[in-house]
């Protein structure tokens, strides 16, 4: 097997950034639930997403959550059936998953996350269009031909889309 990125070295439940191989992924919500994950006193709750297409299984953090909050409503029982935009987004110094929109969403809007400890900044939530082709995501994995098959279709921005997008988020959050 050739590995191309750490990620994979370390197969497990839960999606990681660098088995998108730099590619956005479209995917269907099936369920969400609240978890207890860790252990003793390392035990924190977390939102926990799984989806249609794949067994693994998203573990939100707050940033991903807002944003999905802010497309799909503050109930997240409302959100199975939604479909989800993620790719891997350079984040302090490694790769992170991130939410880049939904083709479920009416338009293209900004969300101001608001953290404790940490300046405010901006999250561009893209309305995208169905079916259109993947192109290389912002992330320092190499592009692959094909998505991961676990992980669903890929749906891609134009290049400008992802252009403004570098440059709303300089750099990467």
């Amino acid at each position: 097997m050739n590995v191309q990125d750490f990620d994979e070295l370390y197969p497990g439940r839960f999606m990681k950034a660098g088995e998108f191989k730099g590619r956005m992924v479209v995917l269907t919500i099936a369920d969400v639930e609240l978890e207890e994950l860790g252990i003793g006193k390392q035990a924190k709750k977390k939102g926990v997403m799984s989806f249609k297409e794949t067994d693994k299984q998203f573990c939100m953090n707050k940033t991903n959550g807002l944003c999905i909050r802010e497309m799909f409503g503050r109930k997240p029982a409302a959100w199975v059936g939604k479909r989800l935009v993620l790719f891997p987004s350079p984040y302090e110094g490694d790769i992170a998953i991130r939410v880049w929109g939904s083709p479920d969403i009416e338009r293209t809007f900004e969300v101001t996350i608001e953290l404790p400890n940490k300046k405010p900044f901006k999250m561009t939530m893209h309305k995208t269009e169905p079916g259109k082709k993947a192109a290389a995501a912002p992330a320092p994995a190499p592009a692959q031909p094909e998505p991961p098959p676990d992980l669903g279709d890929p749906l891609a921005p134009t290049p400008e889309e992802m252009a403004e997008y570098e440059a709303e988020q300089g750099g990467g959050r």
